[in-house]
């Protein structure tokens, strides 16, 4: 799920370090138990700050720290270099076990989340950059299931109704006062729905350069018994498909 905090492919509540700032962070909180939290690379450090407070007090500066450092928040070039490195570490174990995965948004709305909301890349770069993650997890054969919104407005409307004025709040902020919400002048939730058209735009551009298979589902009636019955066809035509390509 999106959050999961032990997420194989992804990165939640992870903060970044150099190993200058991972010394000077030891030096400054030699007290606090990090280390089961943390992993140490050869040029850097990741610290699962999350993950660290569930177990344990952890100082309010601390957090604020290491959230200022979470991978979400780095340049984009480092960003896009660490979630590469995540996929290439994901597929190397996937591929010595028999486990099927569903993952929630961490392919097309994250890195989009990042590259065009946040920073407002050119359309090439972030061709690239989804086109290299694809090339990364092929060999997995994965199926990728696009929920498609054919009325964007009126999604977005239904959301906002049905989930806490914070989370509305929160995602109209985000999404307007980004690089992408900023440079187009796009505020409130009708600036919202701009951006979230032009992201749909670009997703269904992304879609038809995909070297794998892609399954949409139109959501137009937002109906739970035909959404439930397409995803039991779609489960039943992988098994099958996959029985037969292993004879």
């Amino acid at each position: 799920m999106e959050g999961d905090r032990n997420h194989p492919a992804d990165y939640e509540s992870v903060a970044y370090l150099t190993l200058s700032e991972w010394v000077n962070f030891q030096s400054k909180y030699a007290s606090l138990d990090v280390l089961r939290f943390t992993e140490v690379f050869n040029d850097y450090v990741l610290i699962s700050y999350r993950q660290w407070q569930s177990k344990q007090d952890t100082p309010e500066a601390v957090l604020v720290f290491l959230q200022k450092r979470d991978i979400y928040e780095l340049p984009f070039e480092l960003y896009q270099s660490l979630i590469y490195k995540k996929w290439e570490s994901f597929v190397a174990q996937a591929l010595t076990t028999n486990i099927t995965y569903v993952f929630e948004c961490c392919f097309l709305q994250n890195p989009l989340t990042m590259g065009l909301i946040k920073y407002d890349l050119p359309e090439a770069t972030l061709q690239a950059y989804i086109k290299r993650i694809a090339t990364i997890i092929a060999p997995l054969q994965p199926v990728l299931v696009y929920v498609d919104q054919l009325n964007v407005e009126r999604s977005f409307h239904k959301a906002l109704q049905e989930r806490p004025p914070e989370w509305a709040d929160g995602f109209v902020s985000y999404y307007t006062e980004q690089a992408y919400g900023v440079n187009h002048s796009l505020l409130g939730v009708e600036g919202t729905i701009a951006i979230l058209r032009e992201r749909k735009a670009l997703e269904h551009q992304l879609l038809k350069t995909l070297p794998f298979r892609i399954e949409v589902f139109g959501n137009e009636d937002f109906s739970t018994d035909v959404r439930q019955k397409w995803l039991k066809q779609l489960i039943q035509s992988t098994v099958r498909s996959t029985s037969l390509s292993e004879r």
